[in-house]
């Protein structure tokens, strides 16, 4: 059996509900503070409430906390201080937040709270005047915010810009920056930066449109000042004297001094802008922040700026894609990623790159480990996006520049929805990851990944995550869990799938599960029946005698979901035969077959293949909305195909133009994904 080291581990933090992380951040011991939201519904809404937790180094859960009121309460940003105390800010439409020493009592957009990380016992709770975006705390425990507000009152203190916002025409909306002390019962300083120019073209309509500054993300240094990035189309915010760049629009980076009397600097990063009256797009989007012991700061985002200030020797000095953006009409071209180093002054790039292929690439998350190496996550539709270290060709991608920005230390992609989130780095050189689903995982970047399940998906569709239901088809993500060869199941005399395929077994609570397809990285296979019921699954894989440990898994009364193609159409059999696409829409008012997993129904028995039409009487379908209920002729066992998938027929309304028809699956009080029809009158 494979033992993985002590600190490397993946695991699913989630359960029955959907869980957003926002952020998750290691302390030097490598325990793992992750805060988001969690989704829960009431009748027909789905809202939010607040959930902070800590997994110790080997990733097991030692603190869990939630924290709601009566509306939707939404992380968008967590820290930790040195004491392991957790700080979580957001967005809330909750009257009755469950204060705690508030500094603001009176319902606000924002809302602050800090959680004891030894007991997730909240020991402050407020309003805060506008939702916060960015987050950020000193070693004291004072607290340092970033968003936006088109409030004329919103707090500013002496020595900081007071630009003017407000809605009075053309309505401004400003970035602010807002330190609150340690006990959460003040504000200490506070700026709002915004500005009156916009370059959209001219006319008008350009002249009155809206502007608009946004904070994103901020950090903090050991001295106390305060670094900050965000997104603007205003042109003319209140730049300082030797910035890098005086004018914009797009990404921003700017200092607020430890004493918070002043700007020590306030720059733009590049100066592309695609004007399109009456719009204006700004070609650079920052994302994350970090900043090091000798206050350069890294910022990451995406561009699609041909005029990035790429230096010299970085890794990729050239945008991959259009050299020249003038003449270009939205939609505006596939971004690259970005990757900043600034100096202490904000005067010049020590380092900037680009990384990117010819598709669209985001970074969303940056770390410094403590050898200078800057970590970035986010996510790519490149096919040749570098991937020396990877072992899946997922979307979500991990790379580490060196520490002077001219080649890749660490290149590795993930897959979806596993580690494009966030990313931070811990003393021991282990790098923490998580997906915006659940996914969290501690990685050693050295060496051979070691055999484990990094997460679960419907087959059908769905990003990767940790929740499954009895009879349905799954595709299990992980390095090295199967044959290099990959093994097919193409049927056998028996007619049931085996749950021994290429060396490879899974077992889903000690129950063995069919196996459709199984490879080095990926296996398809269909979760027992006999799970139902159980409250929560372990899910694991023997290849060739080595087993990886259970991988823990939230289970579901159903997960429905269709199969489909690339595009989003439903992988789809027309009335006459034909498959449908384009170029054979389904007729209106004829007949349409679907195929759905994850349909809860027991007719069959586990890797038993259908011979036989049977009825289960499944499944509603909608048309476009849920007050048009199709009629379904037939929702049942599918012939020819394992237990789990199930077919679905059901009749199309009448359309009077070619196109695309946006139906709704539901079934067992859940709802499918949407998918989309090809129809002709």
């Amino acid at each position: 059996m494979t033992l993985l080291p002590a600190a490397e581990y993946t695991t699913y933090i989630g359960d029955a509900n959907e869980y957003h992380i926002v952020r998750a951040i290691a302390d030097a011991a490598g325990n793992t503070y992750i805060g988001g939201s969690r989704t829960f519904h009431i009748e027909s809404l789905a809202l939010h409430d607040v959930f902070v937790m800590k997994l110790d180094a080997s990733g097991k859960t030692v603190l869990f906390a939630t924290f709601t009121g009566k509306g939707d309460d939404q992380v968008k940003d967590v820290a930790v201080d040195a004491a392991g105390n957790i700080y979580v800010a957001g967005a809330t439409t909750s009257p009755d937040l469950p204060l705690h020493n508030p500094m603001q009592s009176a319902p606000g957009s924002g809302f602050l709270a800090k959680f004891s990380g030894d007991s997730g016992q909240v020991l402050y709770a407020t309003y805060f005047p506008e939702a916060v975006r960015g987050l950020a705390v000193d070693a004291a425990g004072n607290m340092y915010v970033t968003g936006s507000t088109v409030s004329s009152d919103f707090p500013v203190t002496a020595g900081l810009p007071a630009s003017r916002v407000g809605f009075h025409v053309p309505i401004i909306t400003g970035a602010f920056v807002t330190k609150i002390a340690a006990a959460g019962d003040r504000i200490l300083y506070s700026t709002v930066l915004a500005g009156s120019g916009k370059d959209c073209g001219g006319g008008s309509s350009c002249f009155t449109g809206t502007r608009s500054a946004a904070g994103a993300a901020i950090a903090v240094d050991a001295a106390g000042n305060a670094y900050f990035t965000g997104n603007t189309d205003i042109t003319n915010l209140p730049t300082t004297p030797g910035a890098m760049l005086a004018t914009g629009p797009g990404a921003f980076v700017g200092k607020v001094n430890a004493a918070g009397t002043a700007l020590s600097y306030l720059t733009y990063i590049g100066p592309g802008n695609l004007a399109y009256v009456p719009f204006s797009y700004p070609a650079n989007k920052a994302s994350a922040i970090a900043v090091d012991a000798a206050g350069n700061v890294y910022v990451v985002g995406s561009t699609f700026d041909p005029h990035f200030p790429a230096t010299p020797g970085a890794y990729q000095t050239v945008f991959n894609g259009p050299a020249d953006l003038s003449g270009l009409i939205p939609p505006t071209p596939p971004p690259d990623a970005f990757a900043i180093k600034i100096n202490p002054t904000g005067s010049a790039a020590v380092w900037a790159t680009y990384l990117g292929g010819k598709d669209g690439d985001i970074a969303n998350s940056v770390a410094v480990d403590g050898a200078g190496k800057v970590w970035v996550s986010g996510s790519t539709a490149s096919a040749e996006f570098p991937n020396a270290q990877g072992w899946s060709t997922g979307q979500d991608f991990v790379f580490a520049l060196n520490p002077t920005g001219s080649a890749l230390a660490y290149s590795g992609r993930y897959p979806n929805g596993t580690a494009s989130q966030t990313v931070s780095a811990d003393a021991a050189g282990l790098v923490h990851l998580a997906g915006p689903g659940g996914i969290v995982s501690a990685i050693a970047p050295a060496g051979r990944p070691l055999m484990r399940v990094f997460g679960i998906a419907n087959a059908a569709f769905g990003d990767v995550g940790g929740r499954i239901a009895p009879g349905e088809v799954i595709s299990i993500y992980g390095p090295h869990i199967g044959p290099a060869q990959p093994a097919l199941y193409t049927g056998d005399s028996s007619g049931a799938v085996p749950t021994l395929l290429g060396g490879v077994q899974v077992y889903i609570n000690d129950i063995p599960a069919p196996l459709i397809y199984v490879s080095d990285s990926q296996i398809n296979a269909v979760t027992p029946f006999g799970i139902a019921g159980q409250g929560s699954a372990r899910v694991r894989v023997v290849f060739n005698n080595d087993s990886t440990p259970d991988f823990p898994a939230a289970l579901l009364f159903t997960a429905p979901a269709v199969f489909q193609n690339p595009d989003g159409s439903a992988a789809a059999i027309n009335q006459d035969g034909t498959v449908n696409s384009p170029d054979h829409p389904a007729k209106s008012g004829t007949a349409v077959s679907i195929w759905v997993t994850g349909v809860r129904t027991f007719a069959l028995t586990d890797g038993q293949i259908a011979t036989a039409a049977e009825n289960f009487g499944c499944c509603l379908i909608y048309a476009e909305t849920t007050s048009n209920l199709l009629l379904v002729l037939y929702g049942g066992a599918a012939p020819g195909m394992v237990a789990g998938v199930v077919q679905v027929n059901f009749r199309l309304p009448v359309y009077e133009n070619f196109g695309l028809a946006e139906i709704l699956l539901y079934s067992g009080s859940q709802f499918a994904n949407p998918v989309t029809i090809y129809v002709a009158p």
